[in-house]
């Protein structure tokens, strides 16, 4: 089984744009609209309004001049940060200066873009704006997807382990789990597989973990499994086991079913 892969709510994207100088703003309005069409610019000369209009909630990205007399674009991103600290903002400014991008980057600057550079600067400036927020919609879809994956782990009824592919690993296991084996999850995780099972039959769950990560498809175990308890017990199950792909690492997860009360 091979993971679906998240894709993030697309639609227009909300810029705030703060730049003392009002014939600038409507130039980069102008020239934004042409780019991307999706980008829908809201601009402003106040930075001191920048944090209350982002408070309401609607806005994807800051867009902001270093040099303005009331606020500077570095002390308006850490502002920002305090409260926003995925926001993406992107200062762009024609007073530059490697001092000016160290403290941005020290501040959490989301991109750097210098003005100039006629309608190719502003492309890079939409380029850069859309990069950033659709890298944080993914993310955001990507956390919203997990936080639904560990429910669902923590209330099935069987035990539930996820494993690293190539290591053999143990990366995650749920409640049932930790009740099965007899053992807290701390103490199960960054555990080899293969110490799941028998001592003496290491070898045989071996090729068994190797059959199960090289496949494509869902895998029924028929034959005999094994694990065994913190307490030594021999405990038989029944597995199914799910190979598939997440952020380039192969993994398998196996849902061990108890058999003693079958």
């Amino acid at each position: 089984m091979e993971m679906k892969s998240v894709r993030p709510e697309e639609g227009p994207i909300s810029v705030l744009h703060v730049d003392d100088d009002e014939a600038f703003l409507r130039l980069t309005r102008t020239s934004l609209a042409e780019i991307d069409p999706d980008l829908r610019i809201e601009q402003t000369t106040d930075p001191t309004a920048v944090l209350d209009r982002v408070d309401e909630g609607t806005v994807d990205c800051v867009v902001s001049d270093h040099q303005m007399p009331a606020l500077t674009g570095v002390d308006l991103l850490r502002r920002i940060r305090t409260e926003y600290p995925d926001l993406p903002f992107v200062l762009f400014t024609g007073q530059g200066s490697e001092t000016v991008a160290s403290e941005a980057i020290t501040a959490g600057v989301t991109d750097y873009v210098s003005k100039g550079g006629g309608l190719e600067g502003f492309e890079l400036l939409a380029n850069r704006v859309r990069g950033a927020v659709e890298q944080r919609r993914v993310e955001e879809a990507l956390a919203a997807t997990r936080k639904g994956y560990e429910k669902l782990l923590e209330t099935a009824p069987d035990a539930i382990l996820v494993v690293d592919a190539e290591t053999g690993v143990l990366l995650e296991v749920n409640t049932a789990a930790e009740e099965l084996f007899g053992r807290p999850r701390e103490e199960l995780q960054g555990l080899h597989q293969t110490k799941l099972h028998p001592a003496d039959e290491r070898e045989y769950y071996e090729r068994i973990f190797a059959e199960h990560a090289d496949s494509r498809d869902i895998i029924h175990e028929k034959r005999k499994i094994v694990v065994v308890d913190a307490d030594g017990n021999e405990i038989p199950v029944e597995i199914s086991a799910a190979p598939f792909d997440l952020n380039d690492q192969r993994l398998v997860q196996a849902i061990f079913r108890d058999l003693r009360e079958r």
